[in-house]
């Protein structure tokens, strides 16, 4: 089974320097509007902040044209 381990706090400022939307992005990486919107959402200071898949975090990587990493951090 597999666990959710990134948090992708830069995913959102990956996706607008792409200029696209959340429906843009879903459509692209194939991984759903509501897990983007909810993964954008989660907030590191509020102890809320959800991890992805290794899998979803490749798909939105590969869509974004970056490194799986380059979506994690501060």
């Amino acid at each position: 089974m597999s666990q959710r381990t990134s948090h992708l706090n830069r995913l959102k400022e990956h996706r607008n320097r792409r200029g696209l939307t959340q429906i843009e992005l879903a459509k692209i990486s194939g991984v759903g509007r509501a897990t983007i919107a909810g993964l954008e959402a989660s907030d590191p200071t509020k102890g809320s902040q959800r991890g992805a898949y290794r899998s979803t975090v490749e798909k939105l990587a590969k869509a974004l044209k970056v490194k799986p990493h380059e979506l994690e951090g501060e």
